[in-house]
């Protein structure tokens, strides 16, 4: 199949799965690419190594390895139901490794990429949109080794594989300019401007040793470790001089080491131990970072204007990510008359240390012209742990004539802390040393259980149902949400007035706002910030949960030929919510607050004028005032319905089509979250309004052609479009349940409210430039302020209902033909592959959504991920 040879690139085929974004071609081979499936979230996938877990433990499992499939005997995809045995309820894959045997062999395989074997898709209507330049492939080379075979025969053998993996990609709308120039130059095309390049390259080397230590007792040990860089880390309307990073990775490897024991021909044991470990650096680019506290350093903060869609001067934060991951488990099946039986347990920890520098401790945020800084709690360093993470479980698969009953329990055991350290300091913050901080500890039981019947005793027609608990995924990130020291979410927002006009803001904690030299105003900032943590979790907090249902039929219409129609639907329980208790506040019905804390303050749509009811703090001292509460809310809702029909058919003379269609969505009602918060309630009942269903449809097939013996094969992909949303640019629906932190738990929508979809972003001086239709009449002046006297240092108006926005559908049609050649012990086989063959130039993020006073801003909705064109690929394997 034309696929990247990585695991994303095979799963991105599998009828109901999502990915975050898609790949053409190896285009996203360098980066992590994530699966969604069945409402679940991107920490609910489960990637095993022959049986053994290996998922990172950044962003709760979300972040896996680099695999290298040359080691793979197979992969197996599995997205429906679920079993005792399972960690997480999304996207399931074992990957099979390959084992040497008694022979010698190998193989090397060679694909080649370039921008001659692409074409241009920039379109007139990307063109009319104002994109100038479009991602492409500029230098793709990967090159795979592998060699395998006895070091003792029938007792010990190895298999090692070694891979070469460059992907230089030119990025949309970043560009180098030239000395005297702006990026508006580029983008109007006033002046040639060389497209920057993303550097990217990924080496690896993999060995496994098998050892069959008696005929029924077998030990293997396997290990992956990966060297990857990548430079001028760019996006759409980034300067990658001076605002692009350079990734390296000190230590990034896999591991597992395993026992097989077959006891007799009913008992089976198994265990081992695994470990992920990826540490990695985003440093600035050569000369941007600046001496700690020198002139250089003020000047040298990120730039980041979200009206133009530009960051340049700096990135946001020079960053170290040093996750280790470790592993352990067993299971003992049982096979005996009717049952199939499973008992085992699996136990994950390990430590995630993390550090952060930025020039000036701050950004500098712009909207067309200077409007608020964020204060950073940098220099940091900052120590998770993953104390525990234990389950045990046991399973068994009966079967009573036509009726297969599978049921299990599983019994998780969740423990997180935030490591102890001395006291740092920077420009801003001033966090005292403190010792370990231990979270709330969480214990769960979660029921798995399946039902299938065989509807009339022919094994042709089965009908299932599955009942299934899935606990919210979970390593170190609720940890990291109390640590004191833990900079990403040590942030606050502040009104900045740039006095002087120097472009540099000016100010040190303690001064008067406004005074010479202090242009940041500290008002705006909670008067705790940077000393303890401004959030703490309830002591009876509970995980985070979802209940799966699934109701299916599965028939063969002819041999070979069967179809699966099934419905998918699960609850979140235990859903997370944040409340500030120093700002109290109740519910007076569905969607409305009382909260003396705030006042009501009435904003315009620049779009078409129509009246927002949005919330101020009361005053300076009340903005200041901040203090949160985690706590699980009964009365959030989250609820997901999909819909998918499946066909797989083996034809005559050797052909194989698969795939089917996948319809769903995801509805939240986020209104009780409100009370310590009024901004929430806006948009807060998603049945409201109207959000879209999400049909996607592929096929994929092979076929060995009549002619000259070539192997054909071929893959469509009919996607839906690509939620808007104006953090990230677009992602997809909001998962239904995922790791803590970046599912329906703290740091999701629920808290960020005015986060996706179009908004209007109003600081103390913004003013009214337009009054589109009716509100001149309802108030509206041009020249008046939006907010007059505003407390808070911005605020985020949703203008559009979230998740009802959308890039348009995505259509992806790829080919690969192939001829096998034999030479007696020699096998090689030459293939061309070509992705994008209708040449689609569909977009899935755009660079901005705020709406600035009009709609029309320059990079608002304007496309900045774009598929590339029409590519060819030339490769070819040699099998000995």
């Amino acid at each position: 199949m034309p696929t990247a040879h990585t695991i994303q690139s095979v799963g991105q085929l599998v009828v109901g799965v999502q990915m975050d974004v898609p790949d053409v071609g190896g285009s996203r081979a360098m980066q992590q690419t994530y699966f969604m499936v069945h409402g679940a979230g991107t920490a609910q996938t489960s990637v095993l190594m022959d049986g053994m877990i290996v998922n990172g433990l950044q962003s709760d499992g979300a972040v896996q390895s680099y695999m290298n499939d040359a080691g793979a005997e197979q992969m197996v995809y599995q997205t429906g139901g679920g079993t005792a045995d399972s960690p997480t309820g999304g996207m399931k894959l074992n990957v099979s490794p390959k084992e040497g045997g008694n022979d010698l062999h190998g193989s090397v395989f060679a694909g080649f990429e370039g921008s001659g074997l692409q074409s241009d898709n920039l379109s007139s209507s990307l063109r009319s949109r104002g994109v100038r330049a479009v991602d492409k492939i500029g230098t793709y080379r990967d090159i795979d080794v592998t060699l395998g075979g006895p070091i003792k025969k029938d007792k010990l053998w190895f298999f090692g594989s070694s891979r070469f993996f460059t992907v230089n990609k030119p990025v949309t709308d970043a560009f180098w300019i030239p000395q005297g120039n702006t990026y508006a130059d580029c983008a109007r095309g006033v002046v040639a401007c060389q497209q920057a390049v993303n550097d990217q390259s990924i080496n690896s080397v993999l060995v496994r040793l098998t050892w069959q230590v008696s005929p029924r007792n077998k030990l293997s040990a396997y290990m992956d470790r990966l060297f990857k860089t990548r430079d001028h880390d760019v996006s759409a309307g980034d300067d990658p001089k001076t605002a692009g990073f350079y990734w390296n990775s000190p230590i990034y490897e896999t591991s597992t080491i395993k026992w097989t024991s077959t006891v007799s021909n009913r008992l089976l044991f198994e265990g081992g131990y695994s470990s992920n470990i990826e540490r990695y650096n985003n440093l600035y680019e050569p000369g941007v970072r600046k001496p700690y506290g020198s002139p250089e350093w003020y000047a040298g903060a990120l730039h980041r204007d979200s009206i133009l869609g530009t960051r340049s001067n700096a990135r946001t934060f020079e960053y170290g990510s040093y996750p280790d991951r470790h592993n352990a488990q067993a299971a003992v099946s049982y096979v005996r008359g009717g049952h199939s039986l499973k008992f085992g347990f699996q136990d994950s920890w390990g430590p995630y240390n993390q550090t952060a520098w930025a020039n000036a401790d701050l950004y500098q945020e712009y909207l067309n012209g200077p409007a608020t800084v964020t204060l950073l709690a940098t220099p940091a360093r900052w120590k998770d742990r993953l104390n525990a993470n234990i389950a045990m479980y046991g399973q068994d698969a009966w079967t009573l004539g036509r009726v297969t009953i599978t049921y299990g329990l599983r019994w998780e055991y969740l423990s997180e802390q935030v490591s102890g350290q001395p006291a740092q300091s920077g420009r801003f913050a001033r966090i005292p040393a403190f010792g370990d901080i231990h979270l709330p500890i969480w214990r769960t039981f979660s029921p798995r259980t399946a039902v299938v019947y065989d509807l009339f005793g022919n094994g042709k027609t089965a009908i299932r149902f599955g009942f299934n608990r899935f606990e919210a995924a979970a390593t170190t990130t609720n940890a990291g949400i109390y640590n004191p020291a833990n900079m990403a979410t040590v942030q606050a927002s502040a009104a900045w007035t740039d006095l002087n006009g120097d472009g540099i803001a000016q100010g040190e904690l303690g001064c008067v706002y406004r005074a010479p030299g202090c242009e940041i105003n500290f008002a705006n900032v909670p008067k705790n910030f940077g000393t303890v943590s401004l959030a703490n979790p309830d002591p009876t907090l509970k995980r985070p949960h979802a209940l799966g249902y699934n109701l299916g039929v599965s028939h063969e219409l002819f041999p070979g030929v069967a179809v699966t129609a099934e419905w998918f639907h699960a609850v979140a329980k235990n859903i997370l919510e944040r409340n500030n208790i120093l700002r109290p506040g109740s519910m007076t019905e569905p969607t409305s607050v009382s909260n003396p804390s705030y006042r009501p303050v009435t904003v315009f749509s620049p779009i078409d004028g129509h009246a927002i009811t949005m919330y101020d703090p009361i005053s300076p001292a009340v903005q200041q005032a901040v203090a949160y509460v985690d706590t699980n809310d009964p009365n959030l809702k989250n609820v997901y319905n999909g819909f998918e029909f499946n066909f797989n058919a083996r034809l005559p003379r050797g052909a194989r089509i698969f795939g089917g269609s996948s319809t769903d969505r995801s509805v939240a009602n986020t209104c009780s979250a409100a009370t310590t918060n009024p901004n929430v309630l806006i948009y807060c009942d998603q049945s409201k309004y109207g959000i879209p269903w999400r049909t996607q449809f592929k096929l994929v097939g092979t076929y060995p052609l009549p002619l000259w013996g070539l192997q054909f094969s071929g893959s469509l992909q009919a996607l839906p479009g690509y939620v808007l949303h104006n953090l990230v640019g677009a992602v997809n629906l909001p998962p239904l349940y995922q790791g803590s932190g970046s599912g329906t738990n703290l740091n999701n929508s629920l808290n960020l409210p005015n986060s996706a979809g179009t908004v209007f972003t109003v600081t103390p001086t913004t003013n009214y430039t337009v009054c589109p239709g009716d509100s001149a009449a309802a108030g509206c002046r041009v020249g008046s302020p939006v907010i007059q006297g505003m407390n808070q240092a911005s605020l985020n108006v949703p203008l559009i209902p979230t998740g009802t926005e959308l890039t348009p559908r995505l259509t992806q049609l790829d080919f690969s033909v192939g001829k096998r050649f034999n030479f007696e012990r020699i096998r090689l086989e030459p293939r061309i592959d070509l992705f994008n063959a209708l040449n689609s130039s569909a977009y899935f993020a755009v660079r901005s959504m705020v709406a600035y006073s009009t709609a029309s801003n320059p990079s608002y909705k304007q496309p900045s991920s774009i598929l590339l064109g029409r590519l060819i690929r030339l490769g070819a394997v040699v099998n000995w």
